[in-house]
């Protein structure tokens, strides 16, 4: 018996060393979040110009074509709660901020905070690749392997079948292409606007207030904080819940009244035809030059 339980113990000591360095190796390859993380801490005092946000802009805002020293801190799935806490965590390194362009979507009032939702694991990365204190260092979010599929990702990264970083030296997302986009992806819109149509409820007003802390945010240090809604594929629009959409509205354009920032609405703009979408809410990389330099244009250079 005492050698069965030796035996067992030699396995758990060696699964642990192992893991454990598998963690340690994790925690070195790079990834975009990394990156911007590098970024911001080595050059942030060189940009003049911030995006923040979710999917929406992080495929949608080309840096380099939106102005001289922008850089793209969007991601995928980041709510405006994620974007509040990144302001405060960069401020320091943030000395030449001018603006901060932010998104409101179909959906911003109403997601849940990351955590409460399948995509906690997002999580990991801005404890992790970012640094940002919002949980504490002994919690599941400041362990690469945590998010199983990340870390085995990143592992098959080493040899050669994974990528390393998927944006480009600006923060902006790679890979949402037209080559890239599947058949029949303009079909998906009625699916995609039942997953984003969520019960309103108190969340909305959260989340409304956090908007609110981000132009206070950017006000109290001379920024211009502008909102921006980028174009929908018209079957994802027209399956949208009303009551939703109106909501959006409402609370977007009450925020700006209020605060007297700009709101550029171009969820149904007629300029973004079927080449410009990767799938029905996402932005192709030639429909993102395309909003990048109307945006631009809107927010006078």
């Amino acid at each position: 018996m005492k050698k069965f339980l030796k035996r067992i113990a030699l396995f758990a000591a060696f699964v642990l060393v192992f893991f454990a360095a598998g963690e340690l190796v994790v925690r070195n390859i790079p990834d975009s979040y990394s990156y911007k993380n590098r970024y911001l801490t080595e050059h942030g005092d060189g940009v003049a110009t911030l995006v923040l946000g979710s999917s929406h802009t992080y495929y949608g805002v080309r840096s380099d074509l939106l102005g001289d020293s922008v850089f793209n801190l969007a991601n995928v799935s980041q709510t405006p709660d994620l974007d509040l806490a990144l302001l405060h965590h960069y401020a320091g390194r943030l000395g030449n901020l001018r603006r901060v362009v932010l998104p409101v979507s179909y959906f911003t009032f109403v997601d849940p905070r990351l955590e409460e939702t399948s995509e906690w694991f997002r999580c990991v990365r801005y404890k992790v690749g970012m640094h940002l204190p919002e949980h504490s260092d002994l919690s599941k979010y400041n362990f690469e392997i945590s998010d199983f599929e990340g870390y085995t990702t990143k592992l098959r990264s080493l040899f050669g079948k994974g990528a390393k970083n998927r944006c480009d030296s600006l923060g902006w997302g790679l890979g949402f292409t037209v080559a890239q986009r599947v058949a029949g992806w303009k079909e998906d819109g009625k699916d995609r606007a039942k997953s984003t149509t969520l019960p309103l409820n108190g969340r909305a007003d959260e989340v409304e207030s956090i908007i609110g802390e981000i132009i206070v945010f950017c006000r109290e240090r001379g920024v211009e904080c502008v909102l921006v809604t980028t174009p929908v594929w018209r079957t994802c629009r027209e399956n949208m819940d009303r009551r939703q959409y109106s909501d959006m509205k409402r609370r977007t354009e009450c925020l700006a009244n209020k605060w007297h920032v700009r709101y550029f609405d171009m969820m149904a703009d007629p300029d973004f035809t079927e080449e410009d979408f990767h799938d029905v809410d996402h932005l192709s990389d030639t429909g993102a030059a395309k909003f990048t330099a109307k945006l631009r244009k809107l927010m006078g250079g």
